[in-house]
């Protein structure tokens, strides 16, 4: 990570649960160092992106209508009378969720990795191709920005996130979804790494794959990034992580040679799938929007008298 400190609450980063994983005291932020191989042809090697679709695909499309549900609740109207208000979808991957919100929005994505956007160009949806905010036109705003799975990718997510909330329309919000440290599988993940099995603290981080995570945020530090950034959090929700339809393929879509401890993994999680529904959930959201401006000591009658 090219900064040492905690981008939640600025302390000092510590040695972690491997060589590439650092933490933070204070807050519970954990972060990663681990190498993006976007468009890597040995990276994408381990992935079989056709089991991966089939995996996630059912999953994602509930998750997604609960989650434009929640969008709508959490923004103001701000488009103008008789325009559809305008959506962004960053890191989109195969663009299901640019498809499902175009019901509700104009909506686009952005996706780096070749692979993906090949699917997507299959289901008939087009997306940019580029780094967020790279390919962005200087005048481009929206009502909605969302990440999908992504901002833990960033190397930045602070800094991703403000030049977000600089894109938003008055009134728009920024939408995100990702992994919860504080979620079941996540904390027995760790666990298990500390009695010496790393296999399912490294898939959970995504290791040796093209876009591994990089961040691990919890709900209370997360929303302590946004509001050093002037973000004010107004909703927070969470999503189904795992279901039984699609839980093989989920599994096996980065394990391409190992169908037999595959199989076993999956007879050994179908206990815990059903646990899930009563601990604490694996999936995050929060939907933010830019708070009001600061008001200046001077202007505002508090300011320290002079002396």
């Amino acid at each position: 990570m090219s900064n040492p400190d905690c981008p939640c609450c600025g302390q000092a980063l510590e040695a972690g649960l491997a060589t590439w994983h650092r933490q933070c005291p204070a807050c519970g932020y954990e972060g990663a160092q681990l190498a993006i191989a976007i468009n890597a042809t040995e990276a994408h090697q381990r992935v079989d992106e056709a089991v991966r679709e089939q995996a996630l695909h059912d999953l994602r499309h509930e998750n997604f209508e609960q989650l434009l549900d929640i969008i709508d609740r959490a923004r103001t109207l701000t488009a103008a009378d008789g325009e559809r208000p305008k959506l962004l979808d960053v890191g989109a991957g195969y663009g299901w969720f640019v498809r499902q919100a175009a019901t509700r929005f104009t909506a686009e994505g952005i996706e780096p990795d070749a692979g993906a956007r090949a699917v997507a160009a299959r289901a008939g949806v087009v997306l940019r191709d580029g780094f967020f905010p790279q390919c962005l036109e200087p005048d481009e705003r929206f009502d909605v920005i969302s990440f999908n799975d992504s901002i833990e990718h960033f190397d930045d997510p602070a800094g991703a996130l403000a030049v977000a909330a600089g894109r938003l329309r008055p009134g728009g919000v920024l939408a995100l979804n990702l992994p919860d440290a504080q979620g079941a599988l996540y904390r027995l993940a760790r666990l298990l790494r500390r009695l010496g099995v790393s296999g399912p603290f490294d898939r959970m981080w995504q290791v040796g794959m093209p876009s591994p995570h990089r961040h691990y945020f919890n709900r209370g530090n997360l929303s302590r990034l946004a509001g050093r950034l002037g973000l004010e959090t107004v909703a927070v929700d969470a999503l189904q992580s795992l279901r039984l339809k699609g839980l093989y393929a989920r599994i096996a879509y980065a394990r391409p040679h190992a169908a037999v401890t595959s199989g076993l993994l999956w007879l050994g999680m179908l206990p815990l799938l059903a646990a899930l529904r009563w601990l604490h959930g694996d999936i995050m959201v929060l939907v933010l929007r830019p708070g009001p401006p600061a008001r200046n000591a001077a202007d505002s009658g508090d300011g320290a008298l002079a002396g």
